[in-house]
């Protein structure tokens, strides 16, 4: 009988180390979506076009601490957006682009067990490229946060949804995207 029981209880330990092992760990994942540029398009009689949507695209890479903490590196592509402005000297193009690198804390919370709401907060370096403009470019260190759903299909892939903001030049971006599990 002890045997048994000592059997029964070294499958046990096997079996929650094997579910832990799901909860902790390396992660990679990327993300399409649609950038929102919430200061681009003011309302001012010389701006003659303007258009603050553009596809955006991310790549992500994290480590998950456990089931519910993970720290996340990210690689943004905000996207370009653009407009035309009437000035003294005729009509002009204006665009910008915005790209960047940050890293965030991720805290979770299990719905169910295939079904997670996250939350996200961290810092970027952010560039933001002004080719048409006297500033060439525009660079900053800035606070980023977002929500998101992540539901996993299987013990290695999820799919994620995520809303994602940043504090200084004020891009908002809604995305869809994959996580592979390691």
């Amino acid at each position: 009988m002890t045997a048994i029981r000592a059997f029964l209880c070294a499958a046990g330990c096997a079996a929650s180390a094997g579910a832990l092992a799901q909860d902790v760990g390396w992660y990679l994942g990327g993300s399409l979506g649609q950038a929102t540029f919430t200061e681009w398009c003011v309302d001012d009689p010389a701006v003659l076009s303007c258009d603050d949507k553009t596809s955006a695209w991310k790549l992500l890479g994290g480590y998950r601490f456990s089931r519910n903490v993970a720290v996340e590196a990210t690689y943004i592509n905000w996207g370009e957006v653009e407009g035309s402005v009437r000035t003294a000297s005729g009509d002009r193009r204006v665009s910008a682009e915005q790209t960047s690198m940050g890293i965030a804390g991720v805290l979770s919370f299990d719905v169910s067990p295939q079904f997670a709401i996250f939350g996200k907060a961290g810092f970027l370096m952010t560039e933001q490229d002004l080719p048409a403009s006297s500033q060439s470019s525009r660079d900053e260190t800035e606070f980023h946060y977002g929500l998101g759903a992540r539901f996993g299909f299987t013990p290695n892939w999820a799919a994620r949804a995520e809303w994602e903001k940043t504090e200084k030049l004020k891009v908002d971006m809604i995305s869809i995207g994959v996580e592979y599990r390691f």
